[in-house]
């Protein structure tokens, strides 16, 4: 779990880099690498997100507390 982490963030750190390459390369500046900063920065807190989320189940699993409940809509049936 933690490698795979560790290769997303490792991957994300690149694309700011092969965009700077690439901009760097045809006089453009920094301008192309703080337009794609949004896209750039959802992509970091979606993984983040997950390592989370994956860090809690597998501390709940070792725990041995259950999964919570799924939630129900408001007119689903019990």
């Amino acid at each position: 779990m933690m490698l795979r982490a560790a290769i997303a963030y490792t991957a994300l750190l690149g694309l700011p880099g092969v965009i700077a390459l690439f901009s760097f390369a045809q006089g453009a500046g920094w301008k192309p690498i703080l337009v794609g900063m949004p896209v750039i920065l959802t992509i970091f807190a979606s993984i983040t997100y997950q390592l989370i989320k994956e860090l809690r189940a597998l501390g709940r699993e070792e725990r041995g507390e259950p999964y919570p409940p799924t939630k129900r809509g408001l007119w689903d049936e019990e």
